[in-house]
Parts: C-alpha cells; structure tokens; sequence
C-alpha cells in the first residue's frame, strides 16, 4: 500500500540518467534547480561523513611544524556514488572564505596539454584565486629581500635591519619599497628569488616563470604560460621555450607522455610553493580508472607521474583526493597504497534506500505541496523491501528503476498514486532486458565458434524436458566436450524472485538426471538482471554460476566458463573410470588369485609325476594342461570373434599366442630343474594369466561393439565408445607388471610386454580407420 494513503504525485522526481559530474555544473548549489537532471538530494551515509572528517581534520590542523598531507581514494564500482562524495568535498571547499588552493580535474585524458588548457579548473581560473597565488610567490620574494636584509647587519642611520626582516616576513612591511630604500640592485634580488624558487619548486623553468611574476610586464604572460598556452616571445628569451602540456594532435602521439609529465609537473610545483609556507592546497581527480584503456606507454607514463605527485602532496602537507575503480586501484603500486587511505562505498542499507527515495521525492516538483519530512511518496513499504534487494542498494540503480516504477504507475492523466511492488518488478526487467534473444544467441555462437565447441549430433533430451513450455528457460545449444559427456548452455530472463530461482534448479535438476549426473554440466547465460545474492544461490543449487550478459567481450566470457565446465566434466569422467578400472581391477584379482590356486596344483601334479616312484593323485579333467600344442578347435570367444575384420582378428591371436608361449616357457622351466616355483616365476605366470584374461575380454568388447556397428558407418558416438574401451585395456595393462612377462620368443619381433601395450592402438588404428559395410 502507499506510505501515505489519499496523496496525489503528479512530475517524475527521479531523473533520467543519475550521473553525478565533479566541479561547478547548474545543479550544483544549496537553492535545487528544477530542470537539473542529475539531483540535488544528498543523503548521509557513513562514507560521506569520514571523508568530511578527514577534510575537516586536514584543514584544521595548525601549520606550525608543518601541515601533514593526506591522500584519500574512494574506491569503488559504477553507481556507488563516489562522484557525488567527492563534490560535496568540492562545494564544501568552495563555501568556505578562507578555502584553500584547489585543483579539479574531473577525468584523466591522455591528451593532458588540451585538458590542463581547457578542462583543469585551479586558482588560476579566477581573479581571486590569481591574487591569491600572486600573493604567494610575493611571500617568497618577501623572504629572500628578509635574508638579504638580514645579511647587512645593522646601520645606524635606518635603524635596527633585523627588525626591517622581520617586518619583512610577517608582511608588515612591503618588499618593494624595502628594496628602494635600501637601494638594493632589483636584479640582484630577483636573482635570489630565482634561486630560493628553484630549491622550493625543483623545477628551473618555474622557478624563472614565477620570479616574472613580480614584474609588471610580464605578469600576463606568465599566467598565460600557466594556463597552457605557449610561451611569449619575452619568456623564450629567458629559457621558457615551451608549454606546460603540448597537444598529442599537434605534434602526434609521441608528445602525449611529454604532456602527461609537464602537466603533472605544473601541479607538483605549485603544490611545493604552498606546502613551503603551510598553505592548504587540494587536488580532486575523477575517474582515475579511465587510463586503463589507454596504450601501455602512456599508461605508464601517468601511473608514474601519478605516483610522484602521491608522494609529493603526502610529504608536503597537501590534500589529494580521488576517486578509482578497485581495478584502477590494482594498477597503482603497493607502495602508493601505503600512503593512501582507502573508503570503499558500499550499497545503501534497506534504510538509507528508503531516505535516497524520499529525498528525491521532496525535492520534487511536488516539493511546494506539504508533505509529511522524509516520506517516501508512493513507495509503500514492500515496494522499498523489493527496490533494496534487487538493486542492493546501489544508488544509481535505485534512482533509474524508481523513475521506470513511477512511469508504469501514472494513470491516463499521469498522475500516481501508488507504486507497487509489481511496478518495481516490471521496472527492473525493462531497464536490464535490453537486448534481444537473437543477439544473446548470435555471442554465444561467436563463442563456440571461438572455442571451436563441438554441437551434439542429437539432443539427449526431447525438446519438451530441454525448452519447457509456457517457461523462460531454453537451451540454446547441446556440446559433446567428450563421448557420452554434455554441457547445456541454457538461455533464461531475469531472475527476480525466489520463485524464478526454484523454477530453474528444478529445470537444471530435470536436464541433469535425464542424461547423467556425473556426466552433464550447465551453462546459464541471463539476458537481464541478478542480483549477487541471488547468483550465489543459482551457483550452489545449480552446481556453477550464472553468466549475466553485458555488452562487450561476452563471447570470451562464455568460452571461458565453458572451458571451466568441460575442465570439470572431464576430471569428473576421469574419477569415474579410475572407479570403474580399480572395481574391474578387484575382480580381476581375484580371478587371477583362484587360477593361480590351480595353477600350484597343477604345477605340484606334474613335479609329482615326474618323479620316480611317486603316484600322483588324481586330477580332475578340467584341469589345464600347460604344455602341448594349442587346440586346433576353436574356442567360444574365438567363435564370438569371428566377425571381426582379418587384420584385427590376426592381431589378437598373435597377443594371445605370445601369451600362451611365456606361459608354457615359465612352467617348462620350473618342470625342468624339478623343484617348485620360484615366487618371481609365479609373479610371471600370475601377470601372464592375468593379462590373457584382460585381453580375451578385450576381444569380447570389442567384438560386440563390431556387431553393432555393422550397420553401417560408425557414428561419432560409436567410435567415442571404442575409444573408451581401447583406453580401458590400456590403462589396465599399463598398472600391471608386463615387464616380467621377458621375451616372446625367435618367433616374434617384439617382446610380451610391447606386443599387448601397442594392442589397443592397434584395434583403435584399424577399426577406426575401416568404412565398415
């Protein structure tokens, strides 16, 4: 409901676009201005009241000793306001009688000639702020005619000199009628101005330019030169030969960094001449930030003067503040983070929100109509609720989605009664559904193209579990990073309400069980908006985080998250085949521990027959025979190979013969010095046996997968699944001992154990590269 039932708003008090600019603008001031577009209402908040601490301190602190300077960045994303804090450091300095020096530089530019000639605001911009500075350096040229003075001892006829200087530097008395009086050479002083000058600013061509100032004829041309121009031809004479910034149009992009450090350089001096004497002195910089675009060069090349300025303003008591994204924070060295205090805006509370609102409201064009103090207008209570979370709090946000609720809510004669929270709702999905699906679509396929994803054959879902009716949620596109493994990318709207959220895990949920659970991962790409929280609540019922889309380099960002998830998919498919691999390996043993038990009988049947005067005990007919000649018959898994192409056929029975032959050699041995085996030979035969087992269900596997490829050519999921088999003898026979398995034999060309590792490839070779009928 509204807060205050029966009122009628008629004008939108919000504005269009809530951009906050640094320095003097038409809105600026303590009298609103109805047409300004960017706002006048400022509400309190805990970073606002530390920074005017920490300028109120800085200006109050007593020059005795030394005023101690201060750095000051608000670092922060978009929207946080800190363009607004730093101007309402700029008004409040600029209110005060005895404000100090102040430099504005609303926002860096590589062509600094042309911003410190056009756009840098400093005392020099006005005629008290010239008076002021001239006042200045004549401080500087009433101190060295002080030491002068000081230095002649006393004369009788003019009194005591000491108090003359002394007169001298409280400003009792005036410099140039000191120097008449005393018939002083004035080149002889100006010579010590130029020199004290140059300690003071550490720079020679200010130092002259500065001296000048004292000079009538010169003055103008000094201030020019200050202000950007090129110098006259009165100061070329005297060694100023160029500009403080030199335009990059003018004489291309090599002078650019020439101008960062020559503008850079104008305000370091000026803030050696006032720190000198314990004058106040403020530099405020926006959007520090920008100069991440910027070429490396020039990046450079302001990040380092940037840095020197740093240290100058915190040893020389001055007062830098500035305003930075956490990025541009990261551009700046560890060192310069040490000398800078550091207040992060945050999102307003759920309170604060409802104060920024009815600020605005009051401030309105409705404000002449009496209202109840801070009320928030047609904003009823879930309204605000609703506003705070989906915009946390951010002000921007908050100032543009309740322009659009107000929007929706005017009736036919545009006046507004209410804004509910459905309004709120229907705003924020107009401010941030933007762009159209077909665009959303077309950078995800640029992303795939980047990655060169692989598209699945067919979908492994039918469409109506893929792309739900009467829902927001559609999967653009099936990839197959690796057989019977899937990645969804799916497209969805905003994601508003706990609901939408509950709606899409369950989507996700439905997806992932009907291919596999270890098998599939999800991509979700939002063509709206969603809020952090609500991000992180997708991320963990969804199992991975939702990709909001902004314009821009998108497509790297999906490619990323897509390499992220198949990265996952794949160690996940890794973690199940050594699964898989050590079960299959456990029933292999035990397999191997029962026929080596009849393989010790056995072996203890022939010892025993062999010897003299010994009965053997009767064997049952199953038992093996070790010796002998391989049945010509053949065998049922011989029968179920039959299929199988000749060269493939041919190869197992070579691998299976070599097996059989290292099996007869080892027993043969044994039988022949008439003694029981050793436990090596029985590690032989064991891994032999073992081996013969693994690859006569290797040709199993394999046949079966003949017999249903037959049919024509195979598919690429086919051959994804011969591949898997052929790894799986692979990895099998490369965790057993091969290398005892020794020579094969005059008979083959390659030892045991390099005939059954080249196997698998050799099946993989031949298979995949047949056209099979």
């Amino acid at each position: 409901m509204a807060s205050v039932s029966g009122d009628i708003w008629h004008d939108n008090p919000f504005p269009l676009i809530p951009v906050v600019r640094l320095g003097p603008s038409a809105d600026l001031g303590a009298a609103p201005v109805e047409a300004a577009d960017s706002g006048n209402a400022t509400v309190g908040t805990p970073t606002l009241e530390e920074l005017s601490q920490l300028v109120d301190d800085y200006l109050a602190e007593r020059p005795a000793g030394g005023r101690r300077g201060r750095t000051i960045a608000l670092v922060g994303d978009f929207g946080l306001g800190k363009s607004h804090a730093l101007r309402e450091v700029y008004a409040a300095l600029g209110a005060r009688p005895d404000g100090p020096a102040m430099w504005i530089v609303d926002e860096p530019s590589q062509d600094m000639g042309r911003m410190y000639r056009d756009r840098l605001r400093g005392p020099g911009d006005t005629s008290r702020g010239r008076r002021a500075f001239e006042e200045l350096v004549r401080d500087y040229y009433a101190y060295v005619t002080a030491n002068r003075v000081g230095e002649q001892g006393s004369d009788p006829r003019l009194g005591t000199l000491d108090e003359i200087a002394a007169g001298l530097r409280d400003r009792s008395l005036d410099p140039d009628k000191v120097v008449s009086a005393l018939r002083y050479d004035p080149e002889v002083i100006h010579a010590d101005l130029r020199g004290t000058l140059g300690e003071v600013t550490e720079h020679r061509r200010f130092a002259t330019a500065l001296a000048l100032l004292q000079e009538p004829p010169f003055t103008r041309m000094v201030w020019k030169w200050l202000n950007g121009e090129e110098p006259a031809e009165p100061l070329r004479e005297r060694g100023i030969t160029e500009a403080i910034g030199p335009s990059s149009g003018a004489g291309g992009q090599q002078y650019a960094a020439a101008g960062i450090d020559r503008v850079f350089d104008a305000l370091a001096v000026q803030g050696f001449l006032h720190g000198r004497v314990g004058s106040p002195y403020v530099l405020l910089m926006d959007s520090l930030e920008k100069v991440l675009d910027w070429p490396e060069e020039n990046r450079r090349t302001f990040v380092d003067a940037f840095e020197r300025l740093v240290n100058i303003y915190a040893s020389r008591g001055g007062l830098l503040v500035f305003c930075v994204s956490p990025d541009g924070l990261q551009a700046l060295r560890a060192s310069v983070h040490e000398r800078v205090v550091q207040l992060w805006p945050t999102g307003f509370s759920e309170r604060l929100t409802g104060e920024l609102v009815a600020a605005y409201v009051e401030a309105g064009p409705d404000r002449s109509i009496p209202r109840p103090r801070r009320s928030s207008g047609p904003f009823g209570p879930d309204a605000l609720r609703l506003l705070y979370e989906l915009t946390e709090g951010v002000p921007r946000e908050v100032l543009r989605t309740c322009r659009q609720a107000w929007q929706l809510s005017e009736d036919r004669d545009g006046a507004v009664r209410e804004v509910t929270a459905a309004a709120v709702l229907e705003a924020v999905s107009l401010l941030h559904e933007k762009v159209s699906k077909r665009e959303v679509t077309a950078d995800v396929h640029k992303a795939l193209d980047l990655g060169q994803w692989r598209i699945a054959s067919l979908d492994p879902v039918p469409a109506r579990v893929s792309s739900p009716p009467d829902t927001d949620e559609e999967v653009l596109y099936w990839l197959a990073p690796a057989p019977n493994t899937y990645l969804a990318v799916i497209l969805t709207r905003s994601v508003l309400l706990a609901g939408d959220a509950e709606r899409i895990a369950a989507h996700v949920h439905g997806l992932r069980s009907a291919v596999h659970p270890a098998r599939f991962e999800a991509l979700l790409v939002v063509n709206g908006h969603v809020s952090q929280p609500m991000q992180d609540r997708l991320a963990r019922s969804i199992g991975s985080r939702p990709l909001v889309y902004r314009q821009g380099p998108f497509a790297q960002s999906v490619d990323e998250a897509l390499r992220q998830l198949g990265r996952r998919l794949e160690e996940v498919r890794r973690e199940e085949d050594l699964v898989q691999l050590g079960e299959r390996m456990r029933r292999d043993l035990e397999r191997q521990t029962a026929q080596l038990t009849e393989l010790r009988q056995a072996m203890a049947t022939l010892t025993l027959e062999a010897r003299p005067g010994v009965v053997p005990r009767r064997t049952e007919p199953s038992t093996p025979q070790l010796t002998g000649p391989v049945p010509e018959s053949p065998s049922e898994p011989e029968q179920a190979a039959a299929d199988l192409p000749g060269p493939v056929r041919r190869r197992f029975r070579e691998a299976l013969a070599v097996l059989d032959t290292v099996t007869r050699r080892v027993a043969g041995r044994t039988m022949t010095r008439r003694s029981a085996a050793t436990p090596s030979e029985l590690s032989a035969l064991g891994c032999a046996t073992l081996v013969r087992a693994l690859t006569e269900d290797f040709r199993g596997s394999v046949a079966a997968w003949h017999r249903t490829a037959l049919r024509g050519v195979p598919t690429d999921d086919q051959l994804g699944e011969l591949r898997r088999i052929c790894r799986e003898y692979e990895t099998a026979v490369e965790v057993l001992p091969v290398h005892l398995l020794g020579s094969a034999g005059q008979a083959h060309p390659l030892t045991a154990a390099r005939t059954v590792e080249v196997l698998a490839e050799e099946v993989w070779g031949t298979l995949s590269a047949a056209t099979v009928p």
